[in-house]
């Protein structure tokens, strides 16, 4: 496996990205919009009594939400790019140059990788510039530069791993970008059955149980403890869970991107 052949076809997949414009702005804007609309529609859940976070306002507990959901929307959205190498006979020619089937995906979740991280930094530069206009305070989350850091490798670590991996699997088996959104909503009910925008102790019985078998509920856990709290003990716990879920679940899904990938090009 040469690497320079991975670094050209890094460069040529970001290149790609001028011709979706959409794409990279549908991923980014409607997070976005979300993030506005809900933390003004709920603000007042701050104040509800029981509230454990009732010290922070409502978009300051919601941001993890809107990053990860964020993370969400950019790794589905990445089989655009790749269905239009799939569609237009692109990814078939590539197979009969030097470059072989590794460095082909290999360089495609680098690229993904990279384009995931700038928009979760514009996410987290979103929210803090919102935070600004409301209390007058520019600051940064408890945690820093480095917690900001943090935050998006969990996120996109567990964006292009876990729903990455599934998503291209889904383009390769179908080839059909309809096909590939219309799995969307199973993400996005798994947030909502997290603790994304309502605390645990708020939620209905039957959720607050159901809550603990999802993955999700780990890597939200994480970004808000160090988006709020810094890196206290409890908050490095969660990044332990997190990165352990990531890895078992980036595995179980790699798994069942290669074995889609190969048999759909034999």
């Amino acid at each position: 496996m040469k690497f320079s052949t991975i670094f050209t076809l890094y460069i040529r997949n970001l290149k790609q990205y001028k011709r979706l414009p959409a794409v990279l702005a549908f991923s980014f804007i409607v997070p976005v919009i979300q993030y506005l609309i809900f933390s003004n529609l709920f603000n007042s859940l701050s104040d509800v009594p029981g509230n454990p976070y009732g010290d922070y306002p409502y978009y300051m507990y919601i941001t993890p939400a809107i990053i990860i959901l964020t993370a969400i929307f950019g790794s589905v959205n990445s089989s655009a790019a790749l269905l239009v190498d799939l569609n237009t006979g692109y990814f078939d020619k590539l197979r009969a140059t030097p470059a072989s089937l590794a460095p082909q995906i290999i360089a495609r979740f680098m690229s993904e990788f990279t384009r995931l991280s700038l928009q979760l930094f514009l996410i987290i530069t979103v929210s803090i510039l919102y935070h600004k206009r409301v209390s007058g305070v520019f600051e940064l989350p408890e945690a820093g530069i480095l917690g900001l850091i943090t935050i998006v490798i969990l996120a996109a670590s567990f964006g292009i791993g876990v729903v990455g991996n599934l998503v291209v699997a889904l383009a390769f088996k179908t080839k059909s970008e309809q096909a590939v959104q219309a799995v969307f909503p199973l993400f996005f009910v798994a947030v909502f059955m997290s603790t994304a925008y309502v605390p645990k102790v708020l939620l209905p019985d039957w959720l607050q149980s159901a809550v603990d078998y999802n993955p999700s509920e780990y890597l939200i856990r994480a970004v808000r403890g160090i988006f709020l709290e810094g890196f206290t003990d409890s908050t490095l716990d969660s990044i332990s869970i997190a990165v352990f879920c990531i890895i078992v679940l980036t595995a179980i899904t790699s798994t069942i991107n290669y074995r889609t990938i190969t048999k759909s090009i034999d």
